[in-house]
């Protein structure tokens, strides 16, 4: 299966919904995974235990599909790789399979939507081109991603370092996507004066003690495998490569590092897995070097299937 999203059949596309909807229909019929996560926080006191399940289900089924495929769009067109591969939808997709998330509509779906615009928009920057329009919404998407998962407002450190990396220092332009970043704010303040609180309460939970070392260890195990394969093939590729492309990996290998040192800080603290969320709009950049024009191929290909049968386990389990 993965030599296929590997290669460019775009007509492999049409296999995300339905690995999603039978993850979906999985659900239906063993719930209990579904209910290990607690809490929410998005600023603009939306309750989304209160949707219709159907159309909670119908909505997260949406937003997984669109988030993959726009990852996927990200990775083909920053030029990633030398050719279309669809690696970066099939990543995503099994990453998010690993939370609650994947089965019910909330904000961490809709912050990974607007991540990855603000993202996109980071690594559009070119190091000759006015950069005003770039910075601006990548500031801007970012704060509506943090409007609905506080974390992600943290993540203008990664704003900036972008913009350090890709262009000569513009004062203006560090400025800019600070000020669009605060714009989304000035509608939150309209629904809560106090909104504010949530940047250092990070009350969400997500219980997996009932799976033991299993859903904990195993798949963290698994992922990290994968990312140092990955890298190995990053830090080859890099050797030969273009320096907008030597900018671009630099910027994204940062992202994945800050979010894990975010989400095992808050773990430290506060015992919750549940901000290990973030970066699953992350890996998906990273992870698909693991496959790519790679000689050993039995060790990825295993840890790939590996993923697919702890994300079926859990439902028995």
């Amino acid at each position: 299966m993965i030599k296929y999203f590997a290669n460019n059949q775009s007509i492999i596309l049409v296999l995300i919904p339905v690995f999603v909807l039978l993850h979906m229909l999985m659900d239906f019929y063993f719930p209990e995974f579904n209910m290990l996560a607690v809490g929410q926080e998005n600023l603009w006191n939306l309750d989304f235990k209160q949707i219709n399940p159907f159309l909670s289900k119908s909505l997260a089924f949406v937003f997984i599909c669109v988030n993959a495929i726009l990852l996927n769009f990200v990775f083909n067109t920053l030029e990633f790789y030398d050719r279309f591969v669809y690696l970066p939808s099939i990543m995503y997709v099994l990453m998010v399979f690993l939370f609650p998330i994947s089965l019910r509509f909330g904000e961490d779906l809709i912050a990974h939507f607007f991540f990855i615009l603000s993202f996109y928009q980071l690594l559009s920057i070119r190091q000759n081109d006015d950069a005003r329009n770039n910075t601006f919404l990548s500031g801007l998407f970012l704060g509506a991603a943090a409007t609905f998962l506080p974390i992600y407002v943290t993540f203008i450190l990664l704003i900036w370092l972008g913009i350090f990396i890709m262009r000569p220092f513009v004062f203006r332009e560090y400025l800019l996507p600070l000020v669009a970043l605060a714009f989304p704010f000035l509608w939150v303040f309209l629904v809560d004066q106090e909104f504010y609180y949530h940047f250092f309460l990070f009350d969400s939970t997500l219980n997996f003690s009932r799976f033991g070392g299993l859903f904990i260890v195993i798949p963290h195990i698994v992922i990290i495998i994968l990312a140092l394969l990955a890298n190995k093939k990053i830090l080859e590729r890099r050797l030969k490569s273009s320096i907008r492309y030597k900018r671009i990996i630099s910027v994204t290998l940062f992202a994945l590092v800050f979010s894990a040192s975010l989400s095992i800080l808050i773990l430290i603290f506060t015992k919750s897995y549940f901000y290990f969320t973030i970066g699953a709009a992350i890996l998906p950049f990273i992870l698909p070097y693991a496959y790519l024009n790679v000689k050993h191929k039995w060790l990825p290909y295993s840890l790939f299937y590996a993923l697919i049968l702890l994300n079926i386990v859990k439902f028995f389990y």
